[in-house]
């Protein structure tokens, strides 16, 4: 089993990065192959909306370090996406990131019966962490939410974490730790 994680805070020890470590850090006591992708220190740019990968490539046309990513995301089981909330959404290195997984629909994504050019079965974690209270911005993790629908993941999670901030982080937080470590387990399960 393969399971990789998209980080998207520009801190390598932030908390959204720290619960995505808990989960693979359980995921390969379980057997899996883990890898982690550090957005903040990859070098990629935003989608163009060229339209070439709906008209004449199966994949994004451009060459950056997403392509390792998209690469990766086909050869995976499960996928975590881990992202701090900033301003009321996903940092700006998420985002950048996730706009171009628009390359992974095939064109006929709308209309036609297979939407995603992602193999069926994938399972998906995302970690949205905030210094907000617990149920704050539920409507962004509800629009993400919406992913599994475009990519028809058979299996998508949500791991919402609020009061983290100042000195309180997610290290500190056992229980949602915890969180991590159960979800990790119940979905490498074989």
């Amino acid at each position: 089993m393969k399971v990789m994680a998209v980080l998207g805070s520009p801190r390598k020890n932030g908390n959204s990065s720290i619960l995505a470590q808990k989960f693979l850090e359980k995921a390969a006591a379980s057997g899996a192959e883990t890898q982690s992708f550090f957005l903040e220190c990859m070098q990629y740019k935003g989608c163009k909306a060229c339209g070439a990968c709906k008209t004449g490539s199966d994949k994004c046309v451009i060459e950056d370090d997403l392509s390792e990513v998209f690469a990766e995301m086909h050869k995976s089981d499960i996928i975590v996406y881990a992202s701090p909330n900033y301003f009321g959404d996903v940092s700006g290195q998420f985002k950048l990131f996730l706009d171009r997984t628009f390359s992974l629909l095939n064109p006929t994504f709308i209309t036609g019966p297979q939407k995603s050019r992602l193999a069926a079965g994938k399972k998906v974690v995302f970690i949205f962490t905030q210094g907000a209270a617990e149920g704050e911005y539920a409507e962004v993790t509800a629009k993400y939410a919406r992913l599994r629908e475009y990519f028809e993941f058979a299996d998508f999670h949500i791991l919402h974490a609020g009061n983290l901030m100042g000195d309180v982080s997610a290290k500190d937080r056992p229980e949602l730790l915890l969180k991590a470590e159960k979800l990790a387990e119940q979905l490498t399960k074989r």
